[in-house]
């Protein structure tokens, strides 16, 4: 995870630095590690997706998009919002099946709880790339 390209932020060093981790777990491909950010009724959307409705549910669905991936990498370009409502954005290189990397770019919005969890995450992003 990038983060020296960053020209907005927004939240506290607090949050920017619970994002940075939530994303390392992500960039790493680590369920469990991702899993300890988000709260048990947490809700995901990412793109044209189902909504996933619960923690297990999301980390069922980041595994097998994963398989799918031979990797990722988040570069954030700006975070806007305050500790519990804000907006990533970032640009990802995805490494495919084929080991060809390809760069989307992507808007997540996330919510906190008053403990600090992810209790709803959007994620816009066309991930047709990565498939082409």
């Amino acid at each position: 995870m990038k983060t020296d390209k960053v020209r907005t932020i927004q939240v506290s060093d607090d949050a920017f630095a619970w994002l940075k981790e939530k994303y390392l777990a992500v960039d790493a491909m680590d369920a469990e590690r991702y899993r300890a950010f988000l709260a048990e009724e947490c809700q995901l959307q990412f793109g044209n997706n189902p909504i996933f409705n619960c923690n297990n549910e999301i980390i069922g669905g980041i595994k097998h998009f994963w398989e799918t991936i031979n990797g990722l990498d988040h570069s954030f370009l700006n975070v806007l919002g305050d500790d519990h409502h804000f907006a990533a954005e970032a640009l990802i290189d995805y490494t495919r099946k084929d080991n060809r990397i390809v760069q989307i770019p992507c808007v997540t919005i996330i919510k906190r709880n008053n403990e600090g969890l992810a209790s709803s995450i959007q994620i816009f992003i066309d991930t047709t790339p990565i498939y082409k």
